[in-house]
């Protein structure tokens, strides 16, 4: 699952910001670091706030994961699990959930998995295991939306050209113009 997601450039493992409680200064100087060294991505919650993701791809070709699960599915504990490793996104109001969007061991999943039953928080999201419908629905989104864009980067290239030349040729006549005056 997680090799067919990242051949079709979508990005799991993002870091989602939260509002802390209090600025504590630790925080906000790794938030800081953050912004200088990762490309964010921004989303809306269902309260219509911002939410921010950090990567390390530089890239606009990649798409989050956690958003088009969000988007196309809504809240959930969602989760996929491998022969020695488990990935997992939490997804509450409309958020990422800072700290999930993970892979980690399978033993810490199933403690993980127990304490967010008996947590207040997450107690009412639902539990889903991911299955390939799951993956194929995001992947297809990912890429009609990688493809809109492509066609848009290429109209504005093509139109950015098209001014070019328009320029040049005006810029021509109007050399030519004073030359022969």
């Amino acid at each position: 699952m997680l090799k067919h997601l990242s051949e079709n450039r979508v990005l799991i493992d993002l870091v989602w910001s939260y509002e802390p409680a209090s600025h504590e200064p630790y925080y906000l100087d790794w938030l800081a670091h953050l912004r200088r060294t990762h490309r964010q991505l921004t989303g809306q919650s269902d309260e219509g706030e911002m939410v921010t993701g950090f990567c390390t791809k530089h890239s606009t070709l990649y798409e989050p994961f956690a958003l088009w699960m969000k988007a196309l599915y809504g809240d959930g504990i969602y989760y996929y699990e491998q022969a020695e490793s488990c990935y997992f996104l939490i997804i509450s109001h409309g958020v990422p959930v800072s700290g999930s969007d993970r892979l980690v061991s399978r033993r810490f999943w199933m403690k993980l998995k127990e304490q967010l039953k008996e947590s207040p928080q997450y107690a009412e999201l639902p539990l889903i295991q991911l299955t390939e419908q799951h993956i194929e629905a995001v992947i297809e989104g990912c890429t009609g939306h990688q493809q809109r864009q492509k066609k848009r980067r290429q109209m504005m290239i093509g139109a950015l050209i098209a001014g070019g030349i328009v320029f040049l040729l005006v810029f021509m006549t109007l050399l030519k113009l004073f030359i022969k005056g």
